[in-house]
């Protein structure tokens, strides 16, 4: 009889370069316990492969649409967007694997992978460029220390204020998008009645929590 045994604890590294790809380090200290060592070794890894993936790209991800992305695809599929793995205190018995192992998401391969499930994501792509205003138009850039929750909440002031956002881009933990110039003075308004932090400039906006 197969006993499988997980202990996780998660950390993570999360580096952006404007133009390089985006590298997100997960740590999991698995001890697997199944009918060989090999095959105790197997599962710790694609196991330990789903975990990174699940809690690493949990926050700049839909946490239901990616689960369930992570649900069907393929441990080789999951594989493709890791571009690294390592392991540290490797032991193994006939029977039993234990490690810590880390591995490193590609964030644009990852990025790929999210959109061909349509988990709606807020991860940052190395092949971003930089938002040009149009005539009439300034850039606002807003720095987001939670990415889905503070777009989203961001949105929502916007449609408070009646406000059309265009054309965003994202870099990192900052967006950029563009507004009409008669709409900029009405959403900086809303979004300092509203708790953000705004700064204008003969640059455009500059938007934070």
């Amino acid at each position: 009889m197969r006993r499988i045994k997980f202990l996780f604890a998660f950390c993570c590294v999360f580096a952006v370069y404007a133009s390089s790809a985006v590298e997100i380090t997960g740590t999991v200290p698995v001890n697997v316990t199944a009918d060989t060592a090999a095959a105790a070794k197997a599962r710790a890894f694609n196991s330990a492969q789903r975990d990174v993936i699940a809690t690493e790209l949990r926050p700049y991800a839909n946490v239901e649409q990616l689960n369930a992305a992570i649900k069907q695809s393929s441990d080789d599929e999951l594989s493709d967007i890791i571009s690294s793995s390592s392991v540290a205190g490797e032991r193994a018995s006939d029977t039993t694997y234990t490690a810590n192992i880390s591995f490193v998401i590609d964030g644009d391969a990852a990025k790929s992978w999210m959109e061909k499930y349509s988990v709606v994501n807020s991860l940052p792509s190395s092949n971003a460029t930089a938002v040009v205003a149009p005539e009439n138009y300034v850039v606002a850039v807003a720095t987001l220390y939670n990415p889905i929750y503070d777009w989203a909440a961001l949105n929502a002031v916007a449609r408070t204020a009646g406000v059309d956002i265009a054309t965003k881009n994202v870099i990192g933990s900052r967006v950029s998008f563009v507004v009409s110039d008669m709409d900029a003075s009405k959403l900086s308004r809303t979004l300092r009645d509203n708790g953000w932090r705004v700064v204008r400039d003969a640059s455009g906006i500059k938007i934070s929590r």
